[in-house]
Protein backbone atom coordinates (compact mmCIF):
# COMPACT_ATOMS: atom_id res chain seq x y z
CA UNK A 1 0.00 0.00 0.00
CA UNK A 2 1.55 3.94 -1.05
CA UNK A 3 0.42 6.87 -0.95
CA UNK A 4 0.61 9.22 -3.83
CA UNK A 5 -0.04 12.86 -3.56
CA UNK A 6 -1.96 14.72 -6.39
CA UNK A 7 -0.53 18.08 -6.04
CA UNK A 8 -1.00 21.48 -8.01
CA UNK A 9 0.97 24.54 -8.05
CA UNK A 10 -0.58 26.93 -10.21
CA UNK A 11 -0.59 30.41 -11.29
CA UNK A 12 -0.10 31.55 -15.03
CA UNK A 13 1.90 34.10 -16.78
CA UNK A 14 2.92 34.11 -20.72
CA UNK A 15 6.56 34.67 -20.73
CA UNK A 16 8.68 36.26 -24.33
CA UNK A 17 8.25 39.36 -25.25
CA UNK A 18 9.94 40.35 -28.79
CA UNK A 19 13.61 40.87 -28.73
CA UNK A 20 16.03 38.79 -30.70
CA UNK A 21 16.24 36.00 -28.52
CA UNK A 22 13.32 35.00 -25.97
CA UNK A 23 11.11 32.08 -24.66
CA UNK A 24 7.80 31.72 -24.10
CA UNK A 25 4.95 29.61 -23.29
CA UNK A 26 2.89 28.60 -25.96
CA UNK A 27 -0.69 29.46 -26.04
CA UNK A 28 0.02 32.67 -23.91
CA UNK A 29 0.58 30.28 -20.80
CA UNK A 30 3.21 30.31 -18.42
CA UNK A 31 4.26 28.77 -14.88
CA UNK A 32 4.71 29.55 -11.20
CA UNK A 33 5.71 26.91 -8.31
CA UNK A 34 3.73 26.79 -4.96
CA UNK A 35 3.52 24.64 -1.88
CA UNK A 36 1.46 21.98 -1.71
CA UNK A 37 -0.71 22.05 1.96
CA UNK A 38 -3.22 19.98 3.88
CA UNK A 39 -6.25 18.76 2.63
CA UNK A 40 -8.63 21.45 3.76
CA UNK A 41 -12.21 19.37 3.25
CA UNK A 42 -12.77 15.85 2.06
CA UNK A 43 -14.29 12.31 2.50
CA UNK A 44 -12.05 9.11 2.18
CA UNK A 45 -14.26 7.46 -0.86
CA UNK A 46 -13.99 4.30 -2.64
CA UNK A 47 -12.48 4.37 -6.28
CA UNK A 48 -12.76 2.34 -9.49
CA UNK A 49 -9.26 0.47 -10.12
CA UNK A 50 -8.21 2.07 -6.90
CA UNK A 51 -9.43 1.24 -3.63
CA UNK A 52 -10.03 4.01 -1.04
CA UNK A 53 -9.17 7.51 -2.10
CA UNK A 54 -9.76 10.94 -0.40
CA UNK A 55 -12.28 13.24 -2.66
CA UNK A 56 -12.38 16.53 -1.71
CA UNK A 57 -10.34 20.00 -1.83
CA UNK A 58 -6.30 21.35 -0.91
CA UNK A 59 -4.91 24.12 -0.87
CA UNK A 60 -2.05 25.48 -2.54
CA UNK A 61 0.11 27.69 -0.86
CA UNK A 62 1.81 30.86 -2.28
CA UNK A 63 3.59 33.26 0.31
CA UNK A 64 1.02 32.10 2.57
CA UNK A 65 -1.95 32.55 0.74
CA UNK A 66 -4.62 29.56 -0.26
CA UNK A 67 -7.35 28.89 -3.40
CA UNK A 68 -8.91 25.71 -3.79
CA UNK A 69 -8.65 23.27 -6.45
CA UNK A 70 -10.45 20.00 -8.25
CA UNK A 71 -9.01 17.24 -10.04
CA UNK A 72 -10.04 16.72 -13.72
CA UNK A 73 -7.55 14.31 -14.42
CA UNK A 74 -8.16 11.42 -11.87
CA UNK A 75 -5.56 8.75 -12.59
CA UNK A 76 -3.21 10.90 -13.42
CA UNK A 77 -0.55 11.11 -10.64
CA UNK A 78 1.42 14.31 -9.76
CA UNK A 79 4.69 15.23 -7.38
CA UNK A 80 6.08 18.22 -5.17
CA UNK A 81 7.64 20.77 -7.05
CA UNK A 82 5.65 20.53 -10.38
CA UNK A 83 5.13 23.45 -11.93
CA UNK A 84 1.60 24.47 -13.47
CA UNK A 85 0.26 26.85 -15.87
CA UNK A 86 -3.44 28.39 -16.49
CA UNK A 87 -4.70 27.06 -19.29
CA UNK A 88 -8.04 27.10 -21.74
CA UNK A 89 -9.94 23.99 -22.28
CA UNK A 90 -9.02 23.61 -25.81
CA UNK A 91 -5.97 23.15 -24.08
CA UNK A 92 -6.30 20.41 -21.67
CA UNK A 93 -7.54 17.03 -20.78
CA UNK A 94 -11.34 18.76 -21.01
CA UNK A 95 -10.43 19.25 -24.95
CA UNK A 96 -12.41 17.06 -26.08
CA UNK A 97 -14.77 16.36 -23.38
CA UNK A 98 -18.28 16.74 -24.12
CA UNK A 99 -18.81 17.69 -20.50
CA UNK A 100 -16.79 19.79 -19.69
CA UNK A 101 -19.40 22.35 -19.77
CA UNK A 102 -21.46 20.07 -16.83
CA UNK A 103 -18.70 20.15 -14.79
CA UNK A 104 -18.23 24.16 -15.24
CA UNK A 105 -22.07 24.46 -13.99
CA UNK A 106 -21.06 22.10 -10.99
CA UNK A 107 -18.35 24.28 -10.19
CA UNK A 108 -20.55 27.01 -10.29
CA UNK A 109 -23.69 25.36 -7.97
CA UNK A 110 -21.91 23.78 -5.95
CA UNK A 111 -18.85 23.96 -2.86
CA UNK A 112 -17.12 25.84 -2.56
CA UNK A 113 -19.24 28.78 -4.25
CA UNK A 114 -21.75 27.68 -2.12
CA UNK A 115 -21.20 27.38 1.31
CA UNK A 116 -22.10 23.60 2.59
CA UNK A 117 -25.52 25.09 4.12
CA UNK A 118 -26.75 27.18 0.92
CA UNK A 119 -25.33 23.70 -0.96
CA UNK A 120 -27.83 21.59 1.41
CA UNK A 121 -30.69 23.38 0.49
CA UNK A 122 -30.11 23.79 -2.94
CA UNK A 123 -29.86 19.43 -3.00
CA UNK A 124 -32.68 19.02 -0.60
CA UNK A 125 -30.65 17.39 1.98
CA UNK A 126 -30.02 18.31 6.30
CA UNK A 127 -26.93 18.66 7.87
CA UNK A 128 -24.35 18.89 5.03
CA UNK A 129 -20.95 20.09 6.55
CA UNK A 130 -17.79 21.34 4.38
CA UNK A 131 -16.29 17.82 3.88
CA UNK A 132 -19.25 15.81 2.71
CA UNK A 133 -19.82 18.91 -0.18
CA UNK A 134 -16.12 19.08 -0.46
CA UNK A 135 -16.31 15.15 -1.12
CA UNK A 136 -19.86 15.41 -3.00
CA UNK A 137 -18.74 18.01 -5.43
CA UNK A 138 -15.33 15.50 -6.38
CA UNK A 139 -17.25 12.93 -6.90
CA UNK A 140 -19.88 14.77 -9.36
CA UNK A 141 -17.05 16.56 -11.19
CA UNK A 142 -14.99 12.78 -11.94
CA UNK A 143 -18.02 11.18 -13.40
CA UNK A 144 -17.56 13.63 -16.08
CA UNK A 145 -13.62 14.52 -16.55
CA UNK A 146 -13.29 10.57 -15.92
CA UNK A 147 -16.03 8.74 -16.44
CA UNK A 148 -15.70 7.34 -12.95
CA UNK A 149 -18.11 6.86 -9.96
CA UNK A 150 -16.12 7.03 -6.96
CA UNK A 151 -18.82 5.59 -3.93
CA UNK A 152 -19.05 7.28 -0.47
CA UNK A 153 -20.13 5.12 2.15
CA UNK A 154 -21.79 8.80 3.85
CA UNK A 155 -25.61 8.88 2.12
CA UNK A 156 -25.68 12.67 2.39
CA UNK A 157 -22.40 12.93 0.57
CA UNK A 158 -23.96 10.45 -2.23
CA UNK A 159 -27.26 12.08 -2.42
CA UNK A 160 -25.33 15.65 -2.98
CA UNK A 161 -23.22 13.69 -5.55
CA UNK A 162 -26.34 12.34 -7.63
CA UNK A 163 -28.55 15.75 -7.22
CA UNK A 164 -25.41 17.66 -8.83
CA UNK A 165 -24.32 14.80 -11.73
CA UNK A 166 -28.36 14.72 -12.56
CA UNK A 167 -28.90 18.72 -12.59
CA UNK A 168 -25.78 19.57 -14.95
CA UNK A 169 -26.06 21.23 -17.68
CA UNK A 170 -23.57 22.55 -20.10
CA UNK A 171 -22.38 26.29 -19.66
CA UNK A 172 -19.93 28.68 -21.07
CA UNK A 173 -15.97 28.15 -20.31
CA UNK A 174 -14.87 31.55 -18.20
CA UNK A 175 -12.88 33.75 -19.65
CA UNK A 176 -9.45 34.22 -18.61
CA UNK A 177 -8.96 37.08 -16.56
CA UNK A 178 -6.60 39.32 -18.51
CA UNK A 179 -5.00 38.61 -21.94
CA UNK A 180 -3.65 40.25 -24.42
CA UNK A 181 -3.66 38.55 -27.81
CA UNK A 182 -1.52 38.26 -30.35
CA UNK A 183 1.81 38.01 -27.72
CA UNK A 184 3.41 40.04 -30.26
CA UNK A 185 3.09 42.11 -33.79
CA UNK A 186 5.70 43.71 -36.26
CA UNK A 187 5.04 46.00 -39.10
CA UNK A 188 7.31 48.95 -40.43
CA UNK A 189 7.94 52.21 -39.43
CA UNK A 190 5.15 54.67 -39.87
CA UNK A 191 2.76 51.77 -39.31
CA UNK A 192 0.14 51.18 -36.83
CA UNK A 193 1.24 48.17 -35.46
CA UNK A 194 -1.68 45.30 -34.35
CA UNK A 195 -4.41 45.10 -32.83
CA UNK A 196 -3.56 43.69 -29.85
CA UNK A 197 -6.58 42.74 -27.96
CA UNK A 198 -7.53 42.79 -24.86
CA UNK A 199 -10.15 40.32 -23.28
CA UNK A 200 -10.97 40.72 -19.07
CA UNK A 201 -13.54 40.21 -16.82
CA UNK A 202 -12.59 43.21 -15.40
CA UNK A 203 -14.64 46.37 -16.16
CA UNK A 204 -11.25 48.16 -17.09
CA UNK A 205 -7.47 47.58 -17.30
CA UNK A 206 -4.74 50.01 -17.26
CA UNK A 207 -2.42 49.84 -20.10
CA UNK A 208 0.91 51.38 -20.27
CA UNK A 209 3.56 50.95 -23.15
CA UNK A 210 7.40 51.05 -22.69
CA UNK A 211 9.01 52.76 -26.06
CA UNK A 212 11.23 54.69 -27.76
CA UNK A 213 10.75 58.36 -28.16
CA UNK A 214 7.63 59.42 -29.99
CA UNK A 215 5.92 55.72 -30.43
CA UNK A 216 2.49 55.59 -28.53
CA UNK A 217 -0.04 53.30 -27.80
CA UNK A 218 -3.27 54.19 -29.67
CA UNK A 219 -6.73 52.94 -30.02
CA UNK A 220 -8.39 52.12 -33.44
CA UNK A 221 -9.20 56.10 -34.05
CA UNK A 222 -5.26 57.05 -33.04
CA UNK A 223 -6.13 58.59 -29.96
CA UNK A 224 -3.90 57.68 -26.95
CA UNK A 225 -5.18 55.76 -24.60
CA UNK A 226 -4.00 54.27 -20.76
CA UNK A 227 -6.71 52.23 -19.98
CA UNK A 228 -9.06 49.55 -21.88
CA UNK A 229 -11.77 47.26 -21.63
CA UNK A 230 -12.92 43.63 -22.68
CA UNK A 231 -12.24 43.18 -26.49
CA UNK A 232 -10.76 46.50 -27.21
CA UNK A 233 -8.24 47.00 -29.72
CA UNK A 234 -4.98 48.73 -29.14
CA UNK A 235 -2.60 49.49 -31.35
CA UNK A 236 1.44 50.52 -30.89
CA UNK A 237 1.75 53.70 -33.37
CA UNK A 238 5.39 53.72 -35.01
CA UNK A 239 6.99 57.48 -36.23
CA UNK A 240 7.40 57.35 -40.00
CA UNK A 241 11.43 57.18 -40.69
CA UNK A 242 11.77 55.18 -37.42
CA UNK A 243 15.11 53.66 -36.59
CA UNK A 244 14.27 49.38 -35.75
CA UNK A 245 13.27 49.01 -32.55
CA UNK A 246 10.54 47.13 -29.84
CA UNK A 247 8.12 48.20 -27.61
CA UNK A 248 6.28 46.21 -24.64
CA UNK A 249 3.20 46.65 -23.43
CA UNK A 250 1.32 45.82 -20.39
CA UNK A 251 -1.76 45.63 -19.06
CA UNK A 252 -2.98 45.12 -15.43
CA UNK A 253 -6.07 45.25 -13.23
CA UNK A 254 -7.99 43.65 -10.22
CA UNK A 255 -10.06 40.99 -10.59
CA UNK A 256 -11.38 37.86 -9.63
CA UNK A 257 -9.84 34.96 -10.54
CA UNK A 258 -12.75 33.06 -12.82
CA UNK A 259 -13.91 29.62 -11.51
CA UNK A 260 -13.56 27.06 -13.70
CA UNK A 261 -10.13 27.55 -15.64
CA UNK A 262 -7.79 25.21 -15.74
CA UNK A 263 -4.26 24.11 -14.75
CA UNK A 264 -2.11 21.95 -16.14
CA UNK A 265 1.60 20.67 -15.50
CA UNK A 266 4.20 22.57 -17.40
CA UNK A 267 6.33 19.23 -17.63
CA UNK A 268 5.39 15.54 -17.56
CA UNK A 269 1.54 13.60 -17.23
CA UNK A 270 1.04 14.98 -14.73
CA UNK A 271 -2.71 15.65 -13.47
CA UNK A 272 -4.55 18.11 -14.50
CA UNK A 273 -6.68 20.78 -11.60
CA UNK A 274 -9.70 23.17 -11.78
CA UNK A 275 -10.34 26.44 -10.14
CA UNK A 276 -12.58 26.13 -7.54
CA UNK A 277 -12.88 29.24 -5.61
CA UNK A 278 -12.23 32.84 -6.66
CA UNK A 279 -10.86 35.80 -5.01
CA UNK A 280 -10.32 39.41 -6.19
CA UNK A 281 -6.35 39.05 -7.24
CA UNK A 282 -3.96 41.26 -9.08
CA UNK A 283 -3.35 40.34 -12.63
CA UNK A 284 -1.46 41.56 -15.80
CA UNK A 285 -0.27 40.35 -19.03
CA UNK A 286 2.07 41.88 -22.17
CA UNK A 287 2.44 42.07 -25.42
CA UNK A 288 5.03 43.24 -27.84
CA UNK A 289 5.99 45.06 -30.73
CA UNK A 290 8.59 44.92 -33.05
CA UNK A 291 9.45 47.65 -36.41
CA UNK A 292 11.87 48.57 -39.26
CA UNK A 293 12.07 50.55 -41.93
CA UNK A 294 12.55 48.00 -44.61
CA UNK A 295 13.13 44.93 -44.99
CA UNK A 296 11.64 41.86 -43.01
CA UNK A 297 10.20 42.02 -39.71
CA UNK A 298 9.62 38.90 -38.16
CA UNK A 299 7.11 37.89 -35.42
CA UNK A 300 6.33 34.28 -33.94
CA UNK A 301 3.76 33.24 -32.11
CA UNK A 302 2.57 29.33 -30.81
CA UNK A 303 -0.69 27.69 -29.69
CA UNK A 304 -0.74 23.91 -28.49
CA UNK A 305 -3.17 22.22 -30.78
CA UNK A 306 -5.21 19.34 -29.34
CA UNK A 307 -7.36 18.28 -32.37
CA UNK A 308 -4.13 17.51 -34.40
CA UNK A 309 -1.33 16.97 -31.64
CA UNK A 310 0.98 19.52 -31.44
CA UNK A 311 1.59 22.97 -31.72
CA UNK A 312 0.66 25.20 -34.16
CA UNK A 313 3.65 28.35 -34.83
CA UNK A 314 2.61 31.11 -36.55
CA UNK A 315 5.77 33.16 -38.03
CA UNK A 316 4.12 36.36 -39.86
CA UNK A 317 5.96 39.35 -41.53
CA UNK A 318 5.25 42.97 -40.92
CA UNK A 319 7.97 44.21 -43.16
CA UNK A 320 8.75 44.63 -46.87
CA UNK A 321 11.04 41.64 -47.91
CA UNK A 322 9.81 37.79 -47.06
CA UNK A 323 12.45 36.29 -44.69
CA UNK A 324 12.72 32.31 -44.21
CA UNK A 325 12.10 30.83 -40.44
CA UNK A 326 13.21 27.85 -39.32
CA UNK A 327 10.84 25.96 -37.55
CA UNK A 328 12.52 23.46 -35.51
CA UNK A 329 14.59 22.84 -38.77
CA UNK A 330 11.85 23.13 -40.66
CA UNK A 331 12.22 26.10 -43.66
CA UNK A 332 9.27 28.41 -43.89
CA UNK A 333 9.26 31.43 -46.20
CA UNK A 334 7.20 34.18 -44.95
CA UNK A 335 6.12 36.58 -48.23
CA UNK A 336 5.70 40.70 -46.93
CA UNK A 337 2.28 41.21 -44.99
CA UNK A 338 1.89 37.60 -44.68
CA UNK A 339 1.85 34.38 -42.27
CA UNK A 340 2.59 30.98 -42.31
CA UNK A 341 1.54 28.35 -39.95
CA UNK A 342 3.81 25.53 -38.96
CA UNK A 343 2.11 22.41 -36.91
CA UNK A 344 4.96 20.78 -35.23
CA UNK A 345 3.76 17.37 -33.75
CA UNK A 346 4.69 16.61 -30.03
CA UNK A 347 3.30 13.40 -28.38
CA UNK A 348 0.49 13.43 -25.50
CA UNK A 349 1.92 14.44 -22.29
CA UNK A 350 6.00 15.10 -23.80
CA UNK A 351 7.76 18.04 -22.56
CA UNK A 352 8.62 19.91 -26.40
CA UNK A 353 10.96 23.19 -27.02
CA UNK A 354 10.18 24.36 -29.95
CA UNK A 355 12.57 27.49 -31.46
CA UNK A 356 12.01 29.63 -34.35
CA UNK A 357 14.83 31.39 -35.74
CA UNK A 358 15.15 34.35 -38.71
CA UNK A 359 17.09 37.18 -39.97
CA UNK A 360 18.78 39.69 -37.70
CA UNK A 361 19.33 37.07 -35.37
CA UNK A 362 15.70 36.74 -34.09
CA UNK A 363 15.30 33.85 -31.92
CA UNK A 364 12.55 32.93 -30.27
CA UNK A 365 11.87 29.57 -28.87
CA UNK A 366 8.30 28.22 -27.17
CA UNK A 367 7.96 25.96 -24.61
CA UNK A 368 5.46 23.19 -22.60
CA UNK A 369 4.02 19.96 -22.32
CA UNK A 370 1.05 18.69 -24.31
CA UNK A 371 -1.76 17.41 -21.77
CA UNK A 372 -5.04 16.50 -23.61
CA UNK A 373 -6.25 13.95 -22.97
CA UNK A 374 -7.26 12.00 -19.59
CA UNK A 375 -6.30 8.38 -18.69
CA UNK A 376 -9.22 6.34 -19.02
CA UNK A 377 -10.69 4.71 -15.90
CA UNK A 378 -8.25 1.74 -14.70
CA UNK A 379 -5.14 3.62 -15.51
CA UNK A 380 -3.13 3.85 -13.41
CA UNK A 381 -0.75 7.05 -12.06
CA UNK A 382 1.85 7.29 -13.61
CA UNK A 383 5.01 8.31 -12.24
CA UNK A 384 5.30 11.98 -12.40
CA UNK A 385 8.74 13.51 -13.20
CA UNK A 386 10.53 15.90 -10.42
CA UNK A 387 11.54 18.82 -12.73
CA UNK A 388 14.30 21.02 -10.45
CA UNK A 389 12.36 24.17 -8.66
CA UNK A 390 13.40 27.38 -9.97
CA UNK A 391 15.91 29.83 -7.71
CA UNK A 392 12.86 32.20 -7.07
CA UNK A 393 10.49 29.13 -6.07
CA UNK A 394 9.69 28.48 -2.78
CA UNK A 395 10.98 24.58 -2.25
CA UNK A 396 8.01 22.82 -0.91
CA UNK A 397 8.56 19.99 2.27
CA UNK A 398 10.06 16.45 1.08
CA UNK A 399 7.38 13.64 0.98
CA UNK A 400 4.09 13.59 0.27
CA UNK A 401 1.74 15.82 2.20
CA UNK A 402 -0.73 14.10 5.19
CA UNK A 403 -4.57 14.67 4.62
CA UNK A 404 -6.68 16.32 7.46
CA UNK A 405 -9.73 16.77 5.61
CA UNK A 406 -11.15 18.64 9.02
CA UNK A 407 -7.62 20.58 9.31
CA UNK A 408 -8.51 24.39 10.96
CA UNK A 409 -7.31 27.49 9.42
CA UNK A 410 -9.20 26.49 6.06
CA UNK A 411 -10.73 28.73 3.62
CA UNK A 412 -13.79 30.15 4.18
CA UNK A 413 -17.01 29.01 2.67
CA UNK A 414 -16.53 31.37 -0.18
CA UNK A 415 -13.82 29.01 -0.99
CA UNK A 416 -10.44 31.52 -1.48
CA UNK A 417 -8.16 34.10 0.54
CA UNK A 418 -8.70 38.18 -0.93
CA UNK A 419 -4.88 38.53 -0.55
CA UNK A 420 -3.47 35.88 -3.16
CA UNK A 421 -0.58 36.96 -4.50
CA UNK A 422 0.19 37.50 -8.60
CA UNK A 423 3.18 36.52 -9.81
CA UNK A 424 3.81 38.35 -13.06
CA UNK A 425 6.05 37.35 -16.19
CA UNK A 426 7.04 39.10 -19.38
CA UNK A 427 4.96 37.78 -22.17
CA UNK A 428 1.35 38.76 -23.51
CA UNK A 429 -1.35 36.94 -21.65
CA UNK A 430 -2.86 36.42 -17.88
CA UNK A 431 -1.00 36.62 -14.72
CA UNK A 432 -2.77 34.82 -12.29
CA UNK A 433 -2.95 32.72 -9.47
CA UNK A 434 -5.13 29.83 -8.23
CA UNK A 435 -4.46 26.04 -7.03
CA UNK A 436 -4.73 23.37 -4.89
CA UNK A 437 -4.75 19.84 -4.47
CA UNK A 438 -7.59 17.63 -4.43
CA UNK A 439 -6.88 13.93 -4.44
CA UNK A 440 -4.94 11.84 -2.46
CA UNK A 441 -4.96 8.55 -3.90
CA UNK A 442 -4.30 5.38 -1.40
CA UNK A 443 -3.65 2.86 -3.66
CA UNK A 444 -3.75 -0.81 -2.78
CA UNK A 445 -1.96 -3.39 -5.06
CA UNK A 446 -2.73 -6.28 -3.10
CA UNK A 447 0.58 -7.49 -1.73
CA UNK A 448 2.96 -5.46 -2.91
CA UNK A 449 4.22 -2.29 -1.34
CA UNK A 450 5.23 0.88 -3.40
Amino acid sequence: MRLGAALLAAGAFAAGALTTATTAAADQNGSAVAVLGNVLHGQSVDIPHEGRGTAGTVALKEDGQSLEVYCIDLYHGTSSGVKYQETGWDQSVLSNNPDRGKIQWILEHSYPVLSASALAQEAGVNGLTQDEAAAATQIAIWHFSDKTDATSKDKTTTAVASWLEQNATNVSEPAPSLALSPASVAGQSGDKLGPITVTTNAKSVDVKLTAPSGVQLVDGNGQAVTNAGNNDKLYVKVPAGADAGTAQLTASTTTNLPVGRAFKALKGNSQTMILAGTAPVQVSASASASWAPKGPVPAANATEDCKQGGVDVVVSNGGDQPWTAQVNGQSVTVAPGASETVLVPVKEGDTYSITVTGPNDFSKTFTGALKCQPTGGGGTPSASPTPSVSATATSPASGPATPSPSASGGLAETGASSTTPVIAGVGAALVVIGGGVVLFLRKQRGAHAG
